[in-house]
């Protein structure tokens, strides 16, 4: 039984969307043309040829999967680091749809049928949790990266919390923003019913003890849900350190999520 104001799943929806979200992943040959050496920074409309075509081609994936997104702010220009709270995996393709973005996730994504292999695509960075030989080359690449003038993200909650909260923001990789001099960026993630305004944190969490098959078939069930995201004002202040920069980071997100 979900919350009041939220609809019943309903999985007849299935019939018409999955048929949908196949024949937009047979475009996905297509939209990788736009990543080939020499065509990727084609100029087009103020951004790359690749910006354009990825982003595009992740927001009509939102779209047939029955998810509608609403954005306020945008990431800056130049380099930085993205830290985003963490509902669900639909999180990945909404940090995307902002443009293309290295994002650092947990090694198990390598393994889920279909999002695997689009991460792959899209330049995740996988990290396996735990293992602080892992944690150290990750730091590496994304200071590398950042250096180079990418973008990166991470979700520094370490996990999908199953209540509808913030949870405390581990700083460890955040380090890298310090070392290669870029700001870090808050971005604010939440799920609501876009016809009663009600959070629909219920539907889209990926949360412990979740399987991916059966909260992405929870989530196309359910009639329409509106992403919001939230992109703050770049944290540029890096003397404070880490820890100082993760519980600011989390500050402006949590008052964002209970808006």
């Amino acid at each position: 039984m979900n919350a009041p104001g939220l609809h019943p799943t309903q999985p007849w929806r299935l019939v018409y969307r999955l048929p949908l979200l196949a024949l937009h992943l047979l475009l996905l040959p297509l939209a990788l043309l736009a990543y080939l050496p020499g065509v990727r920074r084609l100029p087009t409309h103020g951004q790359t040829l690749r910006a354009r075509v990825h982003r595009w081609w992740v927001r009509r994936a939102l779209r047939v999967c029955g998810v509608e997104l609403s954005t306020s702010g945008q990431l800056p220009p130049m380099a930085c680091l993205v830290v985003a709270n963490h509902v669900s995996w639909l999180d990945i393709l909404l940090i995307h749809a902002q443009r293309p973005v290295w994002l650092v996730a947990k090694a198990e994504i390598a393994r889920w049928p279909m999002v695997g292999a689009l991460a792959r695509l899209a330049g995740t960075i996988f990290i396996e949790r735990g293992d602080i030989r892992s944690r150290q080359k990750v730091q590496r690449t994304m200071s590398a990266l950042l250096k180079c003038g990418d973008t990166v993200g991470v979700f520094p909650e370490a996990g999908i919390p199953g209540p509808a909260r913030v949870g405390r923001f581990h700083s460890r990789l955040l380090g890298s923003a310090i070392r290669a001099r870029v700001a870090v960026v808050p971005v604010g993630i939440r799920y609501r019913d876009p016809e009663s305004g009600v959070n629909a944190h219920e539907i889209a969490v990926f949360g412990p003890g979740t399987g991916f098959l059966g909260n992405a078939l929870r989530i196309m069930s359910y009639p329409r849900l509106r992403a919001e995201v939230m992109v703050a004002e770049p944290l540029t202040h890096l003397e404070t350190g880490r820890e100082a920069l993760a519980r600011q980071a989390r500050q402006i997100i949590e008052n964002f999520y209970v808006a």
